[in-house]
């Protein structure tokens, strides 16, 4: 998968739990933050990322930095509060895992070892039409360009759903 869906995907649910009241900057850093948080598996990091896939992309591995990031900013309110609290973290750590299913749906045929090290069994729930890219980094090729942009049309209406929620939340809540 390209970092287009993940992205996109990231955006949405930083979408639906951006704090009320944020300053553009604050905003900037919101999604930014966000969208690294659904990428993170992928990140190019000794003994991670593509290089070990399963351990990257496990669940259990996942969750054992996800706990341990909340159990630092529960030590530190001023900076869980300064985020946007408890349901801010949540939804980070909702984007930070669902790079995890978005691989599943690739049809490469591997899935995803989300249950390592407990199985080696694989997540797999490929969509047809969804692609991987090889090799990594890859050259700009019309190939490429097709599957940024068939990532883009699936994902894309996720954000435009977020965004609707969020003013639907909003207005009901004002009226």
């Amino acid at each position: 998968m390209t970092q287009v869906g993940h992205a996109l995907t990231g955006t949405a649910i930083a979408v639906i739990c951006l704090p009320k009241r944020i300053s553009r900057r604050d905003k900037f850093i919101h999604f930014a933050a966000f969208v690294a948080l659904a990428l993170f598996p992928d990140f190019r990091l000794p003994n991670w990322g593509h290089d070990k896939y399963y351990i990257s992309h496990s669940l259990f591995i996942n969750l054992m930095f996800i706990f341990g990031f909340v159990i630092l900013l529960a030590l530190f309110k001023n900076i869980r509060a300064k985020i946007g609290g408890w349901v801010v973290i949540a939804c980070g750590a909702t984007a930070w895992l669902s790079h995890l299913l978005l691989d599943s749906f690739y049809n490469h045929g591997k899935g995803v070892a989300i249950f390592w090290p407990l199985s080696k069994g694989r997540l797999i729930l490929p969509i047809s039409w969804l692609s991987v890219v090889k090799p990594l980094p890859p050259p700009i090729t019309t190939e490429l360009i097709r599957i940024l942009l068939i990532e883009f049309v699936t994902f894309s209406p996720l954000v435009l759903l977020a965004i609707l929620i969020r003013n639907q939340t909003f207005t009901d809540k004002t009226e």
